[in-house]
């Protein structure tokens, strides 16, 4: 049953296609012009060609000797001279038919090739209009640009939705053998001729991330599923558009991919722009495994920035200290390699600068001048062999990232079980900030680590959403078979996961949770909160069973 706010936007919806279909919009003015102009030019060509066989007939049918004298024979000798096939059994005598008969020699190829390409041009044009109007009922994936990044989702998503229709707006591009769609009409214009919102998706893929932004906020009354790429997200925006970052995937990615596997490893992250930032960030919130881990960060960049925006930073790790009690995050001075000890004895180093020629250059002085131990990880490369490469744009625009059906649907799900333990007061999905909505997202993404946990080394270094639905179940039932004691263990990672998270973002404790105040009520040691807030902690827990049976009604 559809919410009276969904109604709503549902009506509004339909009356703007409505009155854009009045009001006969540029897709229809388009159309008639191009078909006029072309009928035009067809026109002229037919009628010159007419009147030079009627010129022909005239002079030839009475001349002694003459096999032209009907516009049939015209017709077949000028067909048989513009193939240049001459068969010889039609041929003017006169010497004006003879001229007109040069004309024909002359122009014969020109002629035909000429009529030939007009007629695909054509027909190449208007191939969008019989797609489209022939394909309402297959699922539409609506581009706002042809950049590099859409087509390469585009190709991704055909492996998964062969029947899929791929449209490009505002690309003047027709190509009769493209298996896409380009159009000159924008967004608006392309779905009047859809008929129905359903399975319908717009795309805002633009190689400048400012102008995807502003494109998916003034799309967004359609009411159509929206995705757009951007590194930002506002704190609020309308509940049919999905931010997607390929850095913040990059990083989710990486730690499921690359999981933890020593209680005290030593990280090396040389290069701290975006992409650093944003691997440590994302390491800090979903690396909690051990309850007696001392996980040691070792950072090469300015993190000045970086620690001053997250002021509650030294409440969740050792900054710039080592500690053996608890997860250690030092921000090094001096050049990445200037301790040759430090990079001999790191279980990983991980080359994450944003430009892929300085990674490439760090890899080499690596290989040419230092001995490692541990793992090589190098971020936006095709390198193969010396190094793991990580976060390819190929890699992560695929439809599991892109859409994160299954990301959101588990998300909305475990905020769900929120509401459901906290009470009604706490506001819907489509109500709440992009800043919780993100909670419940890497709380999602920790599945695959907690079935790390509970498995070991059966469980598979893949995603949350690559694991089998088996795989998940055992990890389910691995949890309900725990002692107490055990459970408890990991209630306590799973508090300490949740902490910091809000304590990265600069949340402090709160009676209420209240996102513009940075207040939150679950800000307090786990032997303080009383059993409705354990029974929350808890649903980080219960989402593997979730997930399981998500996966197996979909044959998973």
């Amino acid at each position: 049953m559809k919410s009276l706010k969904q109604r709503l936007s549902d009506y509004r919806t339909l009356r703007k296609l409505q009155g854009n279909r009045k009001e006969r919009g540029k897709y229809a003015k388009q159309f008639l012009a191009l078909l006029v102009r072309y009928l035009v030019i067809a026109g002229i060509i037919l009628l010159i060609y007419f009147l030079l066989l009627f010129l022909l007939v005239q002079v030839e049918k009475n001349a002694e000797g003459t096999t032209i004298r009907t516009m049939g024979e015209a017709m077949w000798y000028s067909l048989v001279t513009f193939t240049t096939v001459g068969y010889g059994d039609l041929a003017p005598v006169t010497p004006v038919g003879r001229i007109i008969a040069t004309v024909f020699l002359l122009i014969g190829i020109g002629l035909l090739g000429f009529f030939i390409g007009f007629m695909t041009e054509f027909f190449t044009r208007m191939r969008p209009v019989f797609v489209l109007a022939m394909s309402t009922d297959k699922p539409w994936y609506v581009f706002t640009d042809k950049s590099p990044h859409a087509m390469i989702f585009a190709e991704n998503l055909k492996m998964i939705r062969p029947n899929a229709l791929i449209v490009y707006a505002e690309t003047d591009e027709p190509k009769k053998t493209s298996k896409h769609i380009s159009v000159l009409w924008n967004v608006e214009e392309i779905l009047e001729r859809r008929g129905s919102l359903f399975d319908t998706h717009i795309l805002c893929m633009k190689e400048n991330e400012m102008e995807n932004f502003l494109d998916a906020v003034d799309l967004a009354d359609i009411g159509v599923s929206t995705i757009c790429l951007a590194n930002f997200t506002p704190a609020h925006h309308p509940v049919n558009i999905n931010f997607f970052s390929l850095t913040d995937c990059t990083a989710r990615v990486f730690w499921q991919q690359f999981p933890i596997k020593q209680k005290t490893e030593k990280i090396l992250i040389i290069g701290f722009g975006t992409a650093g930032r944003v691997i440590l960030d994302r390491a800090l919130e979903m690396n909690v495994i051990y309850g007696d881990q001392a996980i040691c960060y070792h950072v090469f960049g300015d993190g000045s920035e970086y620690c001053r925006n997250r002021k509650h930073l030294a409440d969740i790790v050792s900054l710039n200290e080592i500690s053996d009690e608890r997860d250690s995050v030092i921000f090094h001075d001096h050049p990445w390699n200037h301790d040759e000890k430090l990079i001999s004895d790191a279980d990983r180093i991980i080359l994450c600068a944003d430009s892929e020629w300085e990674n490439i250059q760090i890899l080499h002085t690596i290989q040419k001048f230092f001995v490692i131990k541990g793992e090589l990880y190098i971020y936006n490369s095709n390198v193969r062999g010396v190094a793991t490469s990580f976060g390819r744009a190929r890699e992560l625009l695929t439809p599991a990232f892109v859409l994160h059906n299954s990301l959101s649907d588990m998300a909305l799900c475990r905020h769900e079980l929120f509401r459901f333990y906290q009470g009604d007061d706490v506001p819907l999905w489509e109500d709440i900030s992009s800043l919780t909505k993100d909670e419940n997202y890497i709380t999602t993404d920790h599945i695959s680590i907690k079935t790390r946990i509970l498995l070991g080394e059966e469980a598979p270094d893949r995603p949350f959403d690559e694991i089998p639905s088996a795989t998940l179940q055992r990890a389910a039932d691995a949890f309900a078979t725990l002692s107490d004691e055990e459970k408890e263990r990991l209630r306590r990672l799973e508090h300490e996961r949740n902490l910091r998270f809000y304590k990265l973002h600069n949340f402090s404790y709160g009676d209420k949770t209240d996102d513009e105040k940075r207040e939150h009520p679950m800000l307090k040691p786990y032997d303080e909160l009383d059993e409705k807030e354990r029974q929350i902690v808890d649903t980080g827990w219960m989402l593997i069973g979730e997930l399981a049976a998500h996966k197996k009604a979909k044959g998973r």
